[in-house]
């Protein structure tokens, strides 16, 4: 069973809403005065959810600051270690680069891991540059400490409920448990704003499972998300140079060039033939006869089949 957490204020998602109030909404701490800080006393905290910086975006930012500072303060946690970045890494550091010796601050005490991590990332996805990776990881990680599952458990949980909800759109046959689960992840999107969550699990999270090399192109912010996942079953070989493509290539002139030859097309058509043969076989004869290993093989292949399923449909 699901540990059922206290909400979050929904109200403090809303972007349109002060700082204060988002503050408040997650730590309690309404009035919270803004200090000077050395830059020398502040330390990144270890899983932050930004996790990407584009060097030409920082040096434009060190820049302004040279001339007007830093006009909206970071955040810190305070730790008997000293002073915790929670929010403002990218402030943080073109202040550094800006040759600043100290900078505006709000100083929180006291608040608990899952408050430092549901704060960050929300204040992360305000931010309208947020890259897709970026967004995925932020939100994972405001459900992560909402629902108190890890992120190892959260993920296949939520492709699990998002099967569950497009099989039985009324929870008819939806055990409590899952029902509970349910019931929050709604509210938990209801408050981000993000949209339905059945439309993150299907076009979101797979942003999470592409290659490394296009993880890093999206979130440095050199490739957008829509060519990454273009570019998704490229061989490794080719893919530097069908990445040097996209980015001088627009979407439809990329999957153009992607685009299947007369002969891989007839491949196509004889994979969708035999597709069709083997979701034939398996309505007529069930999962009954397999072993419980064998049922959840074949339940995690169709997972697999749903979101690959879902990537195509957004990149088209």
């Amino acid at each position: 069973m699901t540990r059922k957490r206290p909400p979050v204020t929904l109200g403090a998602l809303d972007a349109s809403q002060s700082r204060p109030s988002l503050l408040a909404g997650f730590t309690g701490q309404a009035d919270v005065p803004v200090i000077s800080l050395p830059l020398a006393q502040i330390r990144p905290r270890a899983g932050q959810p930004r996790r990407s910086f584009a060097p030409e975006g920082l040096q434009r930012l060190a820049d302004s600051i040279r001339l007007h500072g830093v006009i909206q303060p970071l955040t810190v946690h305070r730790t008997p270690e000293g002073y915790q970045l929670v929010a403002g890494e990218r402030r943080w550091r073109a202040a550094q680069e800006a040759g600043l010796t100290e900078v505006p601050v709000r100083v929180l005490h006291d608040l608990t891991t899952s408050q430092l991590q549901q704060y960050s990332a929300v204040e992360n996805l305000q931010r309208e540059d947020l890259n897709a990776v970026d967004e995925a990881d932020a939100v994972l990680d405001i459900l992560e400490a909402q629902l108190g599952l890890p992120r190892t458990e959260l993920t296949p949980r939520l492709e699990r409920l998002k099967s569950l909800k497009m099989r039985d759109p009324q929870l008819l046959k939806v055990s409590g448990g899952d029902r509970e689960l349910l019931e929050q992840v709604e509210t938990a999107f209801t408050g981000l704003g993000r949209g339905a969550w059945t439309s993150f699990v299907s076009n979101r999270l797979p942003v999470l499972r592409l290659p490394d090399d296009l993880l890093t192109e999206v979130r440095s912010g050199t490739l957008e998300y829509t060519k990454a996942v273009a570019l998704r079953n490229v061989t490794p070989e080719e893919r530097p140079a069908m990445i040097a493509l996209a980015r001088a290539s627009s979407l439809t002139e990329l999957r153009a060039r992607l685009r299947p030859t007369p002969a891989e097309s007839g491949g196509r058509e004889h994979a969708s033939e035999e597709i069709g043969a083997t979701l034939a076989r398996l309505a007529q004869s069930g999962l009954n006869h397999l072993t419980p290993a064998e049922q959840r093989k074949v339940t995690r292949l169709l997972r697999e089949v749903d979101d690959l399923i879902g990537q195509k449909g957004k990149a088209d």
